[in-house]
């Protein structure tokens, strides 16, 4: 178990944020990247589907789109104001990290001072 592990940082990928009562104890900081949802789907299926069959991807997007985008949309009512970081989804991979490294260590760079202080 991760917890059990003498660890600085736990990174986790998950949509819920502090919505779930039983992790939202665990977390110090909720980033949200906001990506519209035509970038997310296309970025998606090039990741996804480089390989796969016509049926297979159009087996996906109508999965999507009965399920899916009603997620996502729900994300935007109620992750996305409560996370503590918001970053811009539109932007580049690299571009999105550098934006989450630089906020996030001036965020805890400002807690410090003001523990320290």
């Amino acid at each position: 178990m991760l917890l059990s592990e003498p660890l600085d940082y736990i990174l986790l990928d998950y949509p819920f944020a502090y919505k779930h009562k039983k992790v939202s104890i665990l977390i110090d900081l909720a980033i949200y990247i906001d990506t519209p949802l035509d970038i997310a789907m296309a970025r998606r299926l090039i990741r996804d589907f480089k390989n796969s069959s016509t049926e297979n991807i159009l087996f996906d997007l109508e999965n999507y789109v009965l399920r899916g985008r009603r997620g996502y949309l729900e994300m935007l009512k109620t992750i996305k104001p409560n996370s503590d970081i918001i970053v811009d989804g539109t932007l580049s991979i690299s571009k999105i990290t550098d934006e989450i490294y630089d906020k996030v260590s001036a965020q805890y760079h400002y807690i410090m001072v003001l523990i320290l202080d």
